[in-house]
């Protein structure tokens, strides 16, 4: 039993050597330029300071941050990690169920069956069948269960609720697609958030450091490359027009699939794009490989950039103006690089940082240059959907400019070079997810605001009615621009009533009628008369100026009177087209080109005008006599007539 018995004696492992405390864990890694892999950020714990007595046993050398090498991604995954790995039946259970869901949702439309024969619901559900599950699939594996379901089912609800907006406003059952805008901006701000949420998971806090949200947003860019090139590949190979599926069924005769092929391309190529969301998780090296390719192209770029945007400066300043396209494009091709060149290294060689501070200047420079284009355009033609994308983009691509330039400029007084992109840029991504939320919903809808401002030009009298593009409201206005013509039709400027009159009274699209239709529908009034054949045969759609709608519309009604109103000795033709309440002329007048609109008439404000002149109440009678003009100094002076009351309407 003595060998058992404990003894006092001091014992190797007891020995004051071994009594050691860590110190606080080091700040987050930084990389160097040649290894671009990151290391996960973990919570640090809390640990006490080590005993007064053992201070000689807790200290460590000094290292510098920038010495310390990240752990690469690649590394075998721990024995205790709480990642899974077995996700890639989940995946591809996920996309099969994707692509028959789409499948089904284009069959109930083409059959007229629920719920493809509600065209709400099928811009609602097809917008969020498309994005959503994509964000379900990246994130799984990476994102907490809990967590990437929560956020799945709140992207699907947005998305249902944009796509039944967009339904609404843009009036139309034959145009029921999402739209390439929304596409665009749902698809950027999807990229965005979902880059925030892995960092967020990763760091544990909303807004992490710079490094894991560099981190995490470049390696989701690489992996969408990836996938983007995969699932482009399977469309091509089963669902294009020269598909490898219709190759065989011409070739082979015999091969003739027991279902109907449209069956198989949606599940097929959703099958495709799990399969690259499943190829390309942690540890994927085709993933790191792009990114590496990525990061180093686009940091060896930024120097050719910056000297071909200074010539583009230069040009602008000293021989002709920049497009308002090639000053954005190039600004936005900066920010991307100079994003790509820091990377948070503080060990860049000084090309990459004089690069990256002239860049900060360049695209503030080049920013101002596309809105003073923007300005000219919208101050000539005002605001249209199209130039208020590109003023979001102007406002987001100028405000990351000064902040950058603000950044370079503070990197002169010391401090990391360009430090502050650290703070600006987490910052700005979360404004333009907001941004883009509000460009994609009723908040900041470019459609409404655009034919707002147009309207509000026509009635603050800055533009002609006799140039306004009223064709505009009715062809890309959608619903807002019908409730703007359906309100300028009770303006009190007559020529704009009657213009919106004419582009409300068709459906956007409807074809010119041929002569024969022309010819019916005009009534000749004139006893005797007869239409001449050069004003039928003409194509009166392509004239750039306001016509009668009875020449350009089917099924519109005009009356015709000919009658000599210039006193010439050739008798023009007066067609009227309107209502009893409300109605317009125009006198069409034969020149050496043919049938030209001359002048136009509106109607008074008394009800059974209309019907009068049909009755035959229509005389031509000499113009009011008028004041005399004055010469003075060889100036003519033509009095104006003071305001008077309406007179009262004939009983």
């Amino acid at each position: 039993m003595g060998f058992f018995r404990k003894d006092d004696a001091s014992r190797w492992v007891d020995s004051d050597a071994l009594r050691w405390s860590p110190e606080a864990p080091f700040g987050e890694p930084r990389a160097n330029n040649d290894d671009l892999g990151w290391t996960e950020d973990r919570p640090e714990p809390e640990i006490s300071a080590p005993p007064e007595s053992e201070t000689a046993y807790a200290a460590k050398p000094d290292i510098p941050p920038e010495e310390i090498q990240p752990v690469p991604e690649d590394l075998p995954i721990p024995a205790n990690s709480n990642r899974s790995t077995g996700f890639s039946t989940a995946r591809l259970a996920i996309g099969l169920a994707q692509g028959l869901g789409l499948y089904a949702l284009i069959q109930s439309r083409s059959h007229g069956v629920w719920p493809g024969h509600d065209p709400y619901l099928f811009a609602a559900l097809s917008l969020a069948g498309i994005f959503a599950p994509l964000v379900l699939l990246e994130g799984l594996g990476d994102v907490p269960v809990l967590l990437l379901a929560l956020w799945s089912g709140i992207v699907a609800a947005a998305l249902f609720s944009l796509g039944i907006y967009h339904h609404w406003r843009i009036q139309g059952p034959e145009q029921a697609h999402a739209g390439i805008a929304l596409a665009v901006l749902t698809a950027l701000m999807l990229v965005t958030a979902q880059a925030l949420l892995r960092s967020w998971t990763r760091s544990g806090r909303i807004l992490s450091g710079y490094r894991i949200t560099f981190d995490s947003t470049w390696t989701l860019i690489a992996r969408l490359l990836i996938w983007g090139a995969i699932t482009a590949i399977a469309w091509a190979l089963v669902g294009s027009g020269n598909s490898l599926l219709n190759w065989l069924r011409a070739h082979y005769p015999a091969f003739r699939p027991s279902v109907d092929p449209q069956m198989l391309i949606l599940p097929l190529v959703a099958l495709a794009s799990a399969a690259a969301f499943d190829m390309t998780g942690h540890g994927s090296w085709s993933k790191r490989f792009t990114r590496k390719a990525l990061l180093a192209c686009w940091t060896m770029a930024l120097p050719m950039l910056v000297m071909v945007s200074a010539i583009l400066l230069a040009t602008h300043l000293f021989l002709s103006p920049t497009t308002l396209g090639w000053s954005l494009t190039f600004a936005l091709l900066l920010l991307v690089a100079v994003n790509a060149s820091y990377r948070g290294d503080t060990r860049r060689g000084r090309w990459r940082k004089a690069s990256e501070f002239a860049a900060a200047f360049l695209i503030l420079a080049l920013t101002c240059v596309a809105a003073n284009a923007l300005h000219l355009r919208v101050a000539s033609l005002g605001w249209t959907a199209e130039r208020l994308y590109a003023a979001a983009a102007i406002a987001t691509t100028g405000l990351y400019g000064l902040l950058y330039t603000g950044a370079a400029l503070i990197s002169i007084g010391g401090g990391r070079w360009m430090q502050r992109l650290e703070i600006i840029n987490p910052l700005m991504a979360l404004l333009l997810v907001g941004l883009c939320l509000a460009l994609a919903s009723p908040l900041a809808d470019p459609l409404q605001l655009a034919v707002a401002s147009q309207a509000g030009r026509l009635e603050r009298g800055a533009v002609d009615p006799a140039v306004f593009d009223f064709s505009y409201l009715r062809r890309q206005g959608v619903r807002f621009g019908a409730d703007a013509l359906a309100a300028m039709v009770h303006s009190h400027t007559p020529e704009v009533a009657r213009d919106a009159a004419i582009m409300l009274s068709a459906a956007p699209g409807a074809e010119a009628p041929p002569p024969s239709e022309i010819g019916a529908n005009i009534t000749v009034r004139t006893p005797g008369a007869r239409l001449p054949a050069l004003l039928l045969a003409h194509d009166w759609s392509a004239e750039k100026i306001p016509v009668p709608p009875c020449l350009t519309r089917p099924a519109m009604t005009c009356d015709a009177w000919f009658m000599d109103l210039d006193r010439d000795g050739t008798a023009e033709i007066l067609l009227v087209y309107g209502t009893d309440a409300r109605w317009w002329a125009t006198v069409m007048k034969q020149t050496k080109t043919g049938w030209r609109p001359a002048a136009s008439f509106a109607s008074p404000s008394c009800r059974g005008s209309l019907a009068a002149m049909r009755a035959g109440d229509l005389y031509a009678v000499d113009p009011a006599p008028t004041w005399q003009d004055r010469l003075v100094a060889g100036f003519r002076l033509t009095a104006k007539a003071a305001p008077k009351a309406d007179l009262p309407c004939p009983r």
